[in-house]
């Protein structure tokens, strides 16, 4: 366990300092954080802090790690795998301290609960108020960073609050997102749900499944939690707003 006279610099209240094995990295923020967590690069053994406290955590006990956790620990198998555990992940969502980790968690939540082969979050930035590939599931993680045009077909279908559900070589939507989703993967089925926040497009997720199509029951659900992840979105927007002028 790293000592806490530790010498060590961070630069604001959501960047982390992570050591493993005597080796310290950082400050990260936390949506990196999460995202080693994700794909192997932050081992479990990890200890972990921010500025101003005292001591070092474990990993697993940071309150976003766990929310990423339990929606992680859902095995693809397990035969509550289903649309209604989307339910069951709101709580972890509503954990997340910024727009990047609520929209990772919920891209992780959707690709697991529908059993999607790969998945992609999007987040609408400005000031090119276009989407921005922020988070990915089972993709390359080239992926991210790249900018949808704002002519993709997707990207207007989510502006005017459609959601997608259908083959992925159906319509010129399907197969937009099919195209970003595959990179080699040979698709049979793709979705895509816009996430409003506010009255405004913020976000998108994107899934894409190789053995068979979405079921018509997954639209509904996601459709629900997009809402939830919305309103989630709005809440953060409204703690920093006021947080400036506090």
């Amino acid at each position: 366990m790293p000592t806490s006279s530790d010498p060590s610099v961070v630069l604001g209240g959501s960047e982390w300092l992570i050591c493993n094995a005597g080796v310290t990295v950082g400050p990260v923020r936390t949506e990196l954080l999460l995202r080693g967590v994700l794909h192997g690069r932050v081992p479990s053994s990890s200890w972990v802090r921010q500025a101003g406290w005292q001591r070092w955590r474990e990993l697993a006990k940071i309150r976003e790690v766990s929310a990423l956790t339990r929606v992680l620990e859902r095995a693809p198998d397990d035969p509550s795998h289903n649309p209604a555990c989307l339910r069951e992940s709101r709580d972890a969502v509503a954990q997340a301290s910024d727009a990047g980790e609520a929209l990772l968690l919920a891209l992780h939540a959707a690709a697991r609960a529908t059993s999607a082969t790969v998945g992609l979050a999007h987040r609408v930035r400005e000031p090119l108020l276009l989407p921005i590939t922020s988070c990915v599931f089972e993709a390359p993680i080239e992926l991210l960073g790249q900018v949808l045009p704002w002519h993709d077909a997707a990207f207007s279908l989510a502006r005017c609050g459609g959601l997608l559900l259908g083959p992925a070589d159906g319509g010129a939507a399907q197969r937009s997102s099919s195209a970003r989703l595959g990179q080699g993967r040979n698709l049979i089925g793709v979705a895509m749900v816009p996430v409003i926040s506010a009255g405004r497009l913020c976000g998108m997720l994107e899934l894409g499944r190789n053995d068979h199509p979405f079921r018509d029951s997954d639209a509904s659900a996601l459709a629900d939690f997009a809402r939830h992840v919305g309103a989630v979105l709005a809440q953060l927007a409204r703690d920093r707003r006021a947080a400036t002028f506090a």
